[in-house]
């Protein structure tokens, strides 16, 4: 079993391997540079001491000199990958034995032409040294086992040689040397120390770089996922959107139709039973699609003057009895104000406060008021439109995320008749396209006011001329392309109903085929058809075929975003499944009103 000696405490040791790598970096850039000095400097000395001596006994020593320093500066190139952790240990022992020996080298010529009884000799030699220690404590401090490799060799022998002369008069030399010797080592130890705090610090930094770098990374890709969960999600409202809206569509016409045929008492109370189940579900969904249309970037304010009261009159009308019902009183109190902004997006706004502040009051009441923004000795430039309720209020800590898509309180059970969480959602995103902003003040139990503030008009608002618009759509030829058998049926029997001359087909090809037999007035086209087709693409297909802009009427169940940006950009006039009956209508007659389409109904004997 070898054995094992302990190690010298006082001889330093190298550090561990990273740390190790990066000094023998530092020492490598100038080692080539310290080989040559070194070289040069043994050639001088051995000239000038044969020149002293009339002998050519130093010039073998310096060959020697030059010998070593070329091997050692040539050699370091055959350790591969001399500069790497794994390797750098090995490079740092090799470069200390080579430096040993070179050390040894000129302790040698101290010893052998250290002639005390010539100053000038004592003068050149020690000279030498000491530049060459000064050089070494510069360049190979940075690893101080490799510096003390070089001191020791090199300055003992002069100590030896003052020591062997027994002179006291060389006293002060043989005290001084080892001396200086202490001081190179001090002063290669606080070198080292320096040089391994700043690799330190290099390390630190690259460490922190690093990791900023891996969480700068891990934000990328938390972000790309999140993008991607939220395409995912909006790709499955849509398509989820789409699916529901379709039959709900075809039973709202249904039981339109069915309306008309003798019912007796039971059978009204079960259709006004479906009606508002459809009506319910149809909420819902135009709720989505609102936040749809949001996401899609489609919604875009308009402003312009408009007197505020008329619309909170609207409001009241639909609200008040709703409120009613549950045992709230409904208030709104008249204003006078003319604001600047969308009209119909400040309806939707306000629409969405009144419902919510509705569903969540379960006793008192809800109100609706203006207030003008006051400044002290200036005229009021801002009005602040403000819902008020005494329901069950907001806690501080939930005030900015009732905003958030999805989010409620006081549903656990996620009870549909308190809807989906997207009203204060649609109506930040409406407020942010009006550039203006939603306030929310609450106390929990004592009821919330919700604020949109929206700036006064200088100016009165114009006022529309009325249109004439069609009495009623008798005699309307309307081409209905969709290639889902029961919507076909159901908007023909309620087109029927309104007295049109209806023409049902599910594809663009049919649709050509029967416009060379069929002339009609209007077409109105599903977005999604057979064959990778749209709606669009059939109506251009028809005019193109018949050579003139025929009015057309999209419906569509998609709330995607890409759909809804084709539809918004083509500037037609779109319906969202389940499209109700009287809204049907109404786009009907306005469509054709635009198209100078006018026929009032046949008078009655």
């Amino acid at each position: 079993m070898p054995r094992s000696f302990p190690r010298l405490p006082l001889l330093p040791r190298f550090d561990e391997p990273r740390l190790l790598a990066a000094q023998m970096g530092l020492l490598d850039e100038s080692f080539g540079v310290a080989m040559l000095g070194s070289s040069l400097a043994a050639v001088i000395l051995a000239v000038g001491l044969s020149l002293t001596h009339r002998t050519l006994g130093p010039l073998p020593w310096a060959a020697a000199m030059v010998l070593a320093c070329a091997a050692a500066h040539y050699g370091r190139f055959r350790i591969p990958e001399r500069l790497s952790e794994a390797q750098a240990p090995r490079y740092a022992r090799a470069v200390t034995i080579v430096l040993t020996l070179i050390g040894a080298l000129w302790g040698l010529v101290a010893w052998l032409y250290l002639d005390v009884r010539s100053p000038s000799t004592v003068i050149c030699v020690l000279s030498l040294l000491a530049g060459m220690s000064a050089a070494a404590l510069a360049v190979f401090s940075a690893c101080l086992p490799v510096a003390v490799g070089f001191f020791l060799p090199a300055i003992v022998p002069v100590w030896l040689v003052f020591l062997a002369t027994g002179d006291l008069d060389y006293l002060p030399m043989f005290l001084g040397t080892p001396l200086y010797l202490g001081v190179l080592i001090v002063f290669a130890r606080n070198y080292a120390r320096v040089a391994r705090h700043s690799i330190a610090l290099r390390f630190e930094n690259v460490d922190l770089i690093h990791q900023l770098r891996e969480q700068t990374a891990r934000s990328e890709r938390a972000q790309r996922a999140a993008e991607e969960a939220n395409r995912a999600k909006s790709v499955f409202l849509a398509s989820a959107s789409h699916d529901l809206r379709q039959p709900l569509h075809a039973l709202g016409l249904f039981v339109v139709s069915l309306d008309r045929t003798p019912l007796d008492a039971h059978q009204r109370q079960l259709t006004e039973h479906i009606r508002s189940c459809s009506g319910a579900a149809r909420e819902m969904l135009n709720t989505l699609l609102d936040f749809s249309k949001l996401d899609a970037g489609v919604v875009v304010a308009r402003p312009r003057a408009f007197r505020l009261q008329p619309l909170l009159h609207k409001l009241e009308n639909e609200f008040a009895p709703q409120a009613n019902a549950r045992g709230l009183v409904y208030r709104t109190r008249d204003t006078t104000a003319v604001l600047f902004g969308d009209p119909t997006l400040v309806e939707l706004v306000l629409r969405n406060l009144i419902a919510n502040a509705i569903r969540y009051t379960p006793q008192g009441g809800v109100l609706v008021a203006c207030r003008p923004q006051r400044r002290p000795r200036q005229p009021p430039q801002q009005a602040r439109l403000e819902v008020w309720d005494t329901g069950i209020g907001i806690p501080p800590e939930q005030q900015r995320a009732v905003f958030r898509e999805f989010h409620q309180l006081g549903n656990p059970e996620r009870d549909q008749r308190k809807g989906l969480g997207l009203g204060l959602a649609i109506v930040e995103g409406l407020a942010r396209t009006m550039d203006t902003r939603v306030t929310l003040a609450s106390r929990p139990g004592r009821g919330s006011v919700f604020g949109l503030l929206l700036p006064l008009s200088a100016s009165e608002p114009e006022e529309a001329p009325a249109m004439p618009a069609p009495s009623s759509l008798d005699g309307l030829s309307v081409l209905v392309i969709d290639d889902d058998e029961a919507i076909r049926i159901a908007i023909c029997e309620l087109l029927a109903g309104w007295g049109c001359l209806c023409r049902a087909v599910d594809s663009e090809a049919e649709a050509l085929a029967v416009s060379d037999s069929f002339t009609p007035d209007l077409l109105l086209a599903d977005y999604r058809l057979r064959g990778d087709r749209t709606g669009l693409q059939a109506t251009e297909a028809i005019r193109a075929r018949l050579g003139r802009q025929v009015p057309a009427i999209i419906v569509t169940g998609d709330t995607a975003a890409d759909r809804l940006r084709d539809v918004h950009t083509e500037g037609e006039t779109l319906l969202h499944k389940p499209v109700v009956a009287e809204a049907l209508q109404a786009a009907m007659l306005a469509k054709m009103r635009e198209h100078g389409w006018v026929r009032s109904a046949p008078a009655q004997d």
